[in-house]
């Protein structure tokens, strides 16, 4: 299967037009990695330079580039005489990510249980509070793109409660792979950030390393079993 064709069986375009111009190559980086780990392009599929920078309205040069760091990352394959084609991900692939983020999301939750202060703890409360009003309104696609939005911002909060630049860096290289907006298409991961939050809040006011931690673990863990199960219902790895 090639990517020639720009409309998709909707008759949209796969990707959408790219309208910043910061740091143009890892934008569309990002949008092709997106488009892949949500199941839009398929194992196999061979996509076409000419054709992405069509989709996406910028020159080849950013496109090639892309496509270049992407085979690096071992999303894509290439080919002397097919080019650039999507690698096959398995079920294990996308668990390892979630392994590798809930690790550590683990640790930057254990130490932030040592040094958070009361300011940082009403942050993260108040967060907390927009997101149960948010669920509160109903499963209604507008609150699931703002809980999205505040499960950002708490996790943003919270993980930078430490002074860990490298544990962050390794944490947006792990969670990039995870599709942007994909959690609001999940119709249960609204519950499970209501659940979760409050409990890793409270191992955090408890100062309580250990729980912290594990609590950061599982809550993470329970979101990549969710995007699992979503891709694999929507025939990911048939």
């Amino acid at each position: 299967m090639i990517s020639s064709r720009t409309p998709d069986s909707l008759g949209q375009p796969k990707l959408a037009r790219i309208r910043q111009r910061r740091r143009l190559g890892d934008e569309v980086a990002q949008q092709v990695r997106d488009a892949i780990m949500s199941g839009t392009y398929v194992a196999g599929e061979k996509l076409v330079v000419e054709d992405l920078a069509s989709q996406l309205g910028v020159s080849t040069m950013p496109v090639r580039e892309a496509l270049v760091a992407l085979a690096h990352e071992g999303v894509l394959q290439v080919s002397p005489r097919r080019g650039f084609g999507v690698a096959r991900l398995g079920k294990q692939d996308i668990e390892d990510i979630f392994r590798v983020q809930a690790f550590l999301a683990g640790i930057l939750a254990e130490r932030a249980s040592q040094t958070i202060d009361e300011k940082g703890l009403r942050r993260l409360q108040r967060i907390q509070e927009k997101v149960e009003r948010a669920a509160a309104n109903g499963d209604t696609g507008a609150s699931s793109a703002q809980i999205e939005d505040l499960n950002y911002e708490f996790h943003y909060s919270l993980n930078h409660v430490v002074d860990a630049p490298r544990l962050r860096w390794f944490l947006r290289v792990a969670t990039q792979y995870v599709p942007r907006h994909v959690y609001e298409t999940i119709p249960t991961w609204t519950r499970l950030t209501v659940v979760d939050h409050p409990q890793i809040i409270e191992a955090l006011e408890s100062r309580d390393p250990t729980a912290a931690r594990r609590r950061a673990e599982t809550h993470v863990m329970r979101a990549g079993m969710q995007v699992v199960e979503n891709l694999e219902a929507r025939g990911f790895w048939v």
